[in-house]
């Protein structure tokens, strides 16, 4: 495969990784009497190991899962780090264009003096 596409398919899966283990995360915290998160749990670690199995059979480098993991948290990471900074521009820009819009004239405001 390409270079390229290898690199966005490693920086999807590493960040669906880091996804399932942040939800994993929140439904342990977050246990109450009513809260039944066995399923939620299985499922996610489910998908987080196919994921690693997808990595591991991909990529020679890594002989293990675990090395697959955290291959795959780290390309996750970087590639968040890598979106961060063109998300920062588009908020100032929206951000911008909202604080110099130019109010509508309000016919109730006029009347109030």
């Amino acid at each position: 495969m390409n270079s390229l596409v290898l690199d966005i398919f490693y920086y999807t899966l590493g960040g669906f990784m880091l996804a399932n283990f942040s939800l994993i995360i929140f439904q342990l915290s977050s246990i109450h009497p009513y809260s039944k998160p066995t399923i939620p749990i299985v499922v996610q670690s489910i998908l987080i190991l196919i994921s690693a199995l997808t990595v591991n059979s991909l990529n020679d480098d890594l002989e293990t899962i675990a090395d697959a993991i955290r291959f795959s948290l780290a390309e996750g990471l970087l590639g968040i780090l890598v979106i961060v900074p063109f998300l920062y521009i588009l908020t100032i820009y929206f951000l911008f264009r909202a604080s110099f819009r130019k109010l509508p004239f309000d016919d109730l405001l006029d009347t109030s003096e």
